[in-house]
């Protein structure tokens, strides 16, 4: 984002259309991908054809109030897509394939808050096939009518109960989350209990209950408090010293015997108000394990990861009452049987527009396309003009 904001100082007439509303986000970012930065493809052109390096001959890159112009227009007579594609065909002429090959790499380091931070470079195919397989299982946003007036006094509680919770921007997120269930193997025809052997090593010290991944940062309290919990978690209790005390607990996990009870009593489903998951299914303890809870078929619930992730992370307590279940959230109020989506206000952006005398509906951000086929050499003709040869005297 601060890399396209300091693009459009240099686009004024991208940065109009976009301020009007004409041009979505997507292709907003997609130009400053081809002009507008010191990285952008044309530049990188021109400098390998300044240094002879360049593949392509007898050519020379227009000017950028030309270049602008040009994918203004593409952007309003096109498609997204379209300007992914011309940003593909002109990123493929710096780089040959075989250096694009020799440059996939996969990448990680532990940031400063503990959370991993994963860099990936792949060719184009093997990007687009990772792509599709993250997309295909990133869940679709379906549409809802506008949010209801007042606006619901636990508005922030029921959005850290639905998922992908409180998070800073949703659409990744998702995917984020699609990208972890790929590697885990948790697509929607798997088993209804997580089981399996241990994946994750968690070192938890004897005296003080502080926890580390294996290799990794210190994780809060209530996360290994949760990992405790989970069939994909190896507990290695520690002593003062650092030496290996003993491997968890024989009763830490549910027994076979105890997930069919568990299943037949539960239903196949997270037992969280509303939640739809059958899947994968976490036997949360609800006396914490840890702290003495008992591995019985009385102080266990089924849960799926991310309900099993809000109960254990912000404080939410379960009880049995009349022979069912009851979520409370932190306050001590009971988490309603099935909220109603959460959506977004339209009100506030309007009024927004409204202060900035725009006339923005629901056809301003439409593409003038027609359906025809986006000519990519023409275009990149337009952008690398033939080089006029001076004849010799």
């Amino acid at each position: 984002m601060p890399g396209i904001a300091r693009a459009l100082h240099q686009l004024p007439l991208i940065t109009e259309a976009s301020a009007a509303g004409e041009l979505s986000y997507s292709k907003v970012r997609a130009i400053t991908r081809v002009i507008g930065t010191d990285t952008s493809a044309l530049v990188r052109i021109a400098a390998q054809l300044a240094a002879g390096t360049s593949g392509i001959r007898n050519a020379t890159v227009t000017d950028p109030g030309t270049a602008e112009k040009i994918l203004l227009s593409i952007a309003r007579h096109g498609t997204a897509s379209h300007l992914e594609t011309l940003i593909r065909a002109a990123r493929q002429l710096i780089a040959p394939p075989e250096d694009l090959a020799a440059r996939r790499s996969v990448t990680w380091r532990w940031a400063d808050d503990g959370c991993l931070e994963l860099r990936v470079r792949l060719t184009p195919d093997q990007g687009a096939t990772l792509i599709a397989a993250i997309e295909a299982q990133t869940p679709k946003r379906k549409p809802t009518a506008p949010d209801p007036e007042p606006v619901p006094a636990d508005l922030v509680e029921r959005a850290r109960e639905q998922e992908p919770g409180l998070v800073v921007d949703g659409v990744p997120a998702r995917r984020a989350d699609a990208l972890l269930a790929l590697v885990t193997g948790h697509t929607d025809a798997g088993t209804v209990v997580e089981r399996g052997n241990a994946e994750v090593v968690v070192h938890v010290d004897a005296s003080t209950r502080t926890a580390r991944l294996d290799g990794g940062p210190t994780l809060a309290p209530a996360t290994a408090a949760r990992l405790a919990c989970d069939a994909k978690v190896q507990l290695l209790l520690d002593d003062r010293t650092g030496n290996r005390m003993y491997l968890g607990r024989s009763r830490r996990l549910a027994s076979d015997a105890q997930v069919r009870a568990l299943t037949a009593r539960d239903g196949q489903r997270c037992q969280f108000p509303g939640c739809p998951h059958t899947r994968y299914l976490n036997a949360h303890h609800i006396i914490p394990w840890e702290v003495g809870g008992p591995t019985d078929i009385d102080n266990l619930i089924m849960i799926c990861s991310f309900h099993h992730k809000v109960v254990h992370e912000h404080g939410y307590e379960i009880d049995r009452v009349d022979g069912r279940w009851v979520f409370r959230r932190p306050d001590g109020t009971p988490v309603p049987d099935a909220a109603e989506p959460l959506s977004g206000k339209a009100e506030s952006l309007v009024e927004m527009h409204a202060r900035a005398r725009l006339c923005i509906d629901h056809t301003t951000i439409s593409s003038k396309w027609e359906g025809d086929s986006l000519d990519v050499d023409y275009v990149l003709s337009l952008l690398l003009l033939p080089k006029r040869i001076t004849p010799a005297a």
